[in-house]
């Protein structure tokens, strides 16, 4: 484990510290409607080609496409179910004011594959939560966290962390048991600040309800795709070129 890796642990002190002041005071915050991105995903990233991802909302069907196996974007072509941008179950449990974008972008090149997802919080913190919860609930396993530096020209290096994730099934076929491999890279963005880490995010929220009176609307990014174990890490290559790529397109000039 490297030694930015213990950074989350550090700013415990301080959220607690924040946490005992927020606690004494009666503090009116200024909710704000303003976030560190746009809330929009582009089209094409460099040499990948995106496509909107749909949720059919029908709790029977919850069927998943994307917008290039549509001719309509409303409708669920099996059931006629409405189509969402958000699954069925996220539906359900997020706050009516959370906004979730997603898109599949295929490589032109290699044809590979990966999903981008913006979550973009409303006035609740539930909005957004440590993905580790998601992804264990949903049955990956994660075998390793790592931070890794994706380098611009123009600005420092933005932290992003990767959990390495293992899934296992059964062949739909065979019934024999089948472990797939893949990757999850995320970071977080408020107004003016980025971070990898879950509790620095915290952080920066009481920092910014406390002593400045106001809360903006954080987010948070991902990039998954699928990896090979063979390769080692040979993915990081993948994402620190993509996320170069996309970053200029979704985060604000002012805030960058």
């Amino acid at each position: 484990m490297e030694k930015h890796d213990f950074q989350p642990y550090f700013v415990v002190i301080g959220l607690m510290a924040l946490t005992s002041l927020a606690l004494a005071m009666t503090v009116d915050v200024n909710l704000t409607d303003q976030a560190g991105i746009r809330v929009e995903l582009p089209d094409r990233v460099g040499g990948w080609i995106g496509a909107e991802v749909r949720y059919c909302q029908n709790p029977a069907c919850q069927r998943v496409f994307y917008a290039d196996q549509l001719t309509n974007m409303d409708r669920c072509p099996v059931c006629g179910g409405k189509l969402d941008s958000m699954s069925y179950t996220e539906k359900s449990l997020l706050p009516a004011d959370t906004i979730i974008l997603k898109k599949r972008y295929v490589s032109t090149n290699t044809m590979r594959s990966v999903v981008v997802s913006i979550v973009l919080s409303g006035k609740e913190r539930a909005s957004i939560h440590r993905p580790q919860i998601c992804l264990v609930g949903q049955g990956r396993e994660i075998v390793r966290s790592k931070v890794v530096r994706v380098p611009f020209a123009e600005r420092k290096p933005l932290k992003v962390m990767v959990l390495d994730l293992l899934q296992h099934g059964r062949d739909p076929t065979s019934g024999k048991p089948v472990t797939t491999a893949g990757y999850y890279a995320y970071w977080f963005v408020g107004k003016g600040r980025e971070t990898p880490y879950h509790l620095e995010r915290m952080f920066w929220m009481g920092y910014d309800r406390v002593f400045h009176n106001r809360a903006h609307r954080w987010a948070y990014i991902s990039v998954s795709g699928a990896r090979d174990e063979k390769q080692g890490e040979a993915h990081y290559a993948e994402i620190r070129g993509f996320i170069s790529k996309l970053y200029p397109r979704i985060v604000r000039p002012d805030e960058s």
